[in-house]
């Protein structure tokens, strides 16, 4: 049996500098870590790509903002395709109510009014 526990390992990265809690992260992130593999010094040739993440289909919520823009005009919004996550006034609430939804890459947009001038970022 294992010595290897999580409460072990979680008081092990509590140890580590800032630095390689970054370079833990990211390694779990992009799933750089697999069964066997001890050596962070292989060359970037010998280690396999991580696969890129699937960006979800932009048509389903294109469609929703288009049959909901006149009842959520002036409003920020949530999308999960064709699933509205959220709407209110802020775009910060808007988000944490996508945060705790847990949806994959959700759309966060404001519907502005129909006559509101169009912002270019200036």
């Amino acid at each position: 049996m294992s010595s290897i526990t999580v409460e072990r390992i979680i008081s092990e990265i509590a140890e580590l500098s800032a630095s390689d809690r970054v370079v833990l992260y990211k390694r779990l992130a992009t799933g750089a870590i697999r069964e066997g593999e001890t050596n962070p010094n292989i060359s970037g040739s010998e280690k396999a790509r991580p696969a890129p993440i699937p960006e979800p289909d932009p048509k389903p919520n294109l469609r929703w903002i288009k049959a909901h823009k006149p009842e959520y005009a002036g409003r920020w919004v949530c999308l999960d395709g064709d699933r509205l996550i959220a709407a209110g006034d802020t775009e910060r609430e808007v988000a944490n109510a996508a945060r705790l939804d847990g949806a994959y890459l959700p759309l966060i947009v404001y519907i502005p009014h129909p006559d509101e001038p169009t912002f270019i970022g200036l």
